[in-house]
């Protein structure tokens, strides 16, 4: 791992447990967040976006996401995870969902993110992120604390499938599809 990228995690780890948003924020942008040496990880799959885990502890996660055209994430919640998304290649399209009383979710807005934009996360996020565009789409994505539980929703019914992270014997890449 790269020396300036490890002294970045080394800067998440020093964080409170439990960060706020604007916190995080001002950690990736005093370090340059949108310039990290992430190279390395950078990878693509044709089965599905794909999920490079670059670091994970009982606080916190950096993963980069890489989508090829026309990927899609199911339609989730992130647990109990807040986090930044950094673009780093290509335009993240994200639909932002509510949830009825009824418990169906409904499309609430979409907006575009481009090279060097952030996104955030928080924990009434129900959202999908997909790469609509032509190239590739990376992005670097900081969660606290880690992945360990996402919901995933859909537009036909209430049914939620859930998705638990497992990071027991991790390698640097793992695929969710």
């Amino acid at each position: 791992m790269d020396i300036i990228l490890r002294s970045f995690i080394n800067r998440l780890e020093s964080l409170p447990d439990n960060p706020s948003i604007d916190v995080l924020k001002k950690c990736v942008l005093e370090t340059d967040g949108r310039q990290l040496p992430i190279e390395e990880y950078v990878s693509f799959s044709d089965q599905g976006y794909k999920r490079n885990v670059v670091h994970v502890s009982s606080k916190c996660e950096v993963a980069v996401l890489c989508f090829q055209k026309g990927q899609i994430t199911p339609i989730h919640d992130h647990g109990g995870s807040v986090g930044i998304t950094v673009v780093r290649q290509g335009t993240m399209t994200e639909e932002l969902f509510n949830k009825k009383p009824t418990a169906m979710i409904v499309p609430t807005f979409r907006r575009r993110f481009h090279t060097s934009e952030l996104s955030y996360v928080n924990l009434a996020t129900i959202h999908r992120v997909s790469n609509t565009h032509a190239g590739g789409l990376v992005t670097l994505n900081i969660y606290f604390p880690p992945l360990i539980l996402m919901n995933f929703y859909n537009l036909e019914n209430t049914n939620v499938e859930k998705w638990v992270g497992d990071y027991s014997g991790l390698e640097t890449n793992q695929d969710i599809r």
